[in-house]
């Protein structure tokens, strides 16, 4: 079987995908990245955004793709101690924030820089796609202890949700594995045991999984 070097673990907030990425590699021994969300205009976007105002968003994204453009630049240097890579986020899906938040001239700017960047990036061995409804994103956000997420309007959450299934929906790049996340509970060592064996296993196409 074919081994898998880079996985990365992606959905939408509140899904799970940063407590799914730490299980994996401590299961598989591998290096974590996680995102690096330091970012200086982050909290002037979401209180722009819950007020219903014009946020910093070029600012904002142009730190944020530059960030996880470091990390992914630490993938291409292996390391002598691991094998594998889990990474928290998929850095090509990258213009879905753009396309959502950006005017035509800010897209522009946006898109230069990323096709520079993106040309260096190493493409994943497994994609995996953590699926929750809108109602039970809702729902996380609403529970959620970042005070940010829960000010911001339903509209915006609304918008980020389709955008991401359908980037996901057409996504072909790399092997995709989507798993419905509504009813796995991540503290279950079942289901747990259960989502790791369908990361092992899959290799070819997209492959939708739900416990």
């Amino acid at each position: 079987m074919e081994k898998l070097n880079y996985i990365v673990i992606d959905g939408l907030v509140r899904s799970g995908k940063t407590e799914l990425a730490k299980l994996l590699s401590v299961e598989l021994d591998a290096k974590l990245i996680l995102d690096d969300k330091q970012n200086p205009y982050e909290e002037s976007f979401f209180k722009a955004l819950a007020k219903n105002e014009k946020p910093p968003a070029l600012k904002t994204q142009l730190i944020y793709l530059l960030n996880r453009f470091s990390q992914q630049v630490e993938i291409t240097q292996k390391g002598l101690f691991y094998k594998t890579t889990v990474c928290n986020y998929l850095f090509y899906r990258e213009g879905i924030y753009s396309h959502l938040l950006l005017n035509d001239e800010e897209l522009d700017v946006y898109k230069r820089i990323y096709n520079i960047l993106s040309a260096n990036i190493v493409k994943p061995d497994l994609v995996v796609y953590l699926q929750i409804s809108f109602s039970e994103m809702q729902k996380r956000i609403r529970n959620s202890e970042n005070s940010y997420e829960r000010e911001v309007p339903n509209e915006y959450w609304r918008e980020l949700f389709e955008s991401y299934n359908y980037y996901f929906f057409n996504y072909k790049t790399s092997p995709l594995l989507v798993i419905n996340m509504e009813k796995v509970d991540l503290e279950n060592p079942a289901d747990i045991k259960n989502i790791i064996e369908e990361i092992k296993n899959h290799r070819k196409g997209t492959k939708y999984y739900a416990p």
